[in-house]
């Protein structure tokens, strides 16, 4: 009777792990070591929260103008060009958007009936939110097992897809592609005239003196590119983002389709992102600050998950806030594939430790764990892993 595609949308399976914790908790008083969600614990920085403010108090509080504000997009122009080093762009390669996931939802949209192709371990709500809403035909392609990239295998898929999903960096992997990586995918791409959707989210949040590539650096105009604050500036609750695409056209249809679910994006939400972006003093000193809590996160939660015989690392992520180590080895052989998918994320929980299982990401890796550190502390991360080692090694 209904739309098939709002029938087949289901919410993240993360969420749904959230609120298995959140009830265990309440029934055993137990405590829980939360590594399951992406959510930055920190406070919005106060120079966004006044900027808003002020927006509200001088009376920026009617209706929006559709596809963003002016003071916003010549703000993330003057952001592109000084960090992502992507030039020649004017307002009108821009659409505002309520976050990043709507921006993503709504270039799935343009593909709708399409071929999509994707790397695997892919983020779970392009699976489960975007490919149904969009009814997309969505190819998984896996990366190797130290999340490199089989260029034959991408090619064969890519050769006959409307659309190519990369997020960089990657949720769940960690992984920077370099820009080695970025240019050969272009390539192939640019070959059979593929779009390349490219999912920006965590470009601030880098390690080791890496630093993230953005696609559209390149020659190549069939390239969609999408941004949000929520990471960055720890704004995840205000949902605001951006799409960005050298082909004017296609802005255009993107601000047509948020104009179409949502009326625009609060210009008060807006002047606060223009604040965010232009106040280089302030916004360095937020970074800088969650990004030493990062490093000092990741390099624990790494080193003590090395440190258990039998769980496989590849090397240290070099970007967002995730882990994702194999645990094959502490799965039995004697159990069916369904179970196996479960196994050591239920012990684990059982010992209240709450992670995200593999296949929430696709087909492959389906005994990874996805471990995040955005929101748990030192001090938390350190009783996490002593309760791995207690119920693994026992």
């Amino acid at each position: 009777m209904f739309n098939n595609a709002m029938e087949n949308i289901t919410l993240s399976p993360i969420v749904a792990i959230s609120e298995v914790v959140n009830k265990r908790s309440l029934e055993t008083g137990k405590d829980f070591i939360l590594f399951q969600r992406g959510e930055v614990g920190f406070s919005t920085p106060q120079y966004i929260v006044d900027a808003m403010i002020d927006a509200i108090n001088q009376g920026f509080t009617k209706y929006p103008i559709s596809g963003g504000h002016i003071k916003l997009k010549n703000a993330i122009i003057q952001k592109l060009s000084k960090f992502n080093n992507i030039q020649g762009l004017v307002p009108d390669n821009i659409t505002v958007t309520h976050g990043g996931q709507e921006g993503l939802q709504l270039a799935f949209k343009l593909f709708q009936g399409k071929k999509a192709v994707g790397f695997a371990p892919v983020w779970s709500c392009v699976l489960e939110n975007f490919v149904p809403y969009a009814n997309t035909e969505f190819k998984q392609i896996p990366l190797e097992e130290d999340f490199s990239i089989d260029y034959n295998l991408l090619e064969s898929e890519v050769k006959d897809a409307s659309l190519l999903y990369l997020n960089t960096p990657h949720n769940p992997t960690g992984k920077i592609f370099s820009k080695e990586e970025i240019e050969k995918i272009v390539e192939i791409c640019r070959k059979y005239n593929t779009y390349i959707l490219s999912d920006e989210a965590y470009e601030r949040i880098t390690f080791d003196g890496k630093n993230h590539f953005s696609p559209m650096q390149l020659d190549y105009e069939n390239i969609i590119s999408v941004y949000t604050f929520s990471k960055t500036y720890s704004m995840t609750g205000w949902r605001l983002g951006y799409l960005v695409s050298k082909n004017k056209h296609l802005t255009n249809l993107i601000k047509l389709g948020d104009y179409t679910q949502t009326a625009g994006v609060p210009t008060y939400t807006q002047f606060a992102g223009a604040e965010a972006l232009l106040n280089s003093e302030k916004e360095n000193l937020a970074v800088e600050g969650f990004m030493a809590e990062f490093n000092v996160r990741r390099d624990a939660l790494y080193e003590g998950l090395k440190s258990i015989d039998g769980i496989k690392l590849p090397s240290k992520p070099e970007g967002a806030f995730y882990i994702f180590p194999d645990f094959s080895e502490f799965v039995p052989k004697n159990i069916s594939d369904e179970e196996s998918k479960l196994y050591v994320f239920n012990k684990l929980m059982d010992a209240g430790v709450a992670t995200v299982y593999g296949s929430c990401f696709g087909d492959y890796f389906q005994n990874n764990l996805r471990f995040s550190y955005s929101t748990t502390n030192l001090k938390q991360i350190e009783e996490g892993i002593s309760r791995i080692k207690k119920t693994l090694l026992k």
